[in-house]
């Protein structure tokens, strides 16, 4: 059983793939990095492959004090 960051690896090479396959992709990628825009990229990236309609993102302690 691969480790946690075995799996993030894995899901990270899997949608560099999937984004540089298809222009459309890559604009929905785009789109979302866009509202995320403080984030790097390969926050980016990560967030997009587990919700690409995310549209506001924080620390978990963060969404637990609000």
């Amino acid at each position: 059983m691969p480790t946690k960051a075995e799996q993030y690896a894995q899901m990270a090479d899997q949608v560099a793939r999937q984004l540089t396959g298809s222009w459309q992709e890559w604009a929905g990628f785009l789109t979302t990095a866009a509202r995320l825009y403080k984030y790097p990229f390969h926050e980016q990236m990560m967030i997009y492959a587990q919700r690409p309609d995310a549209t506001a993102c924080a620390e978990y302690d963060l969404w637990n004090n609000r």
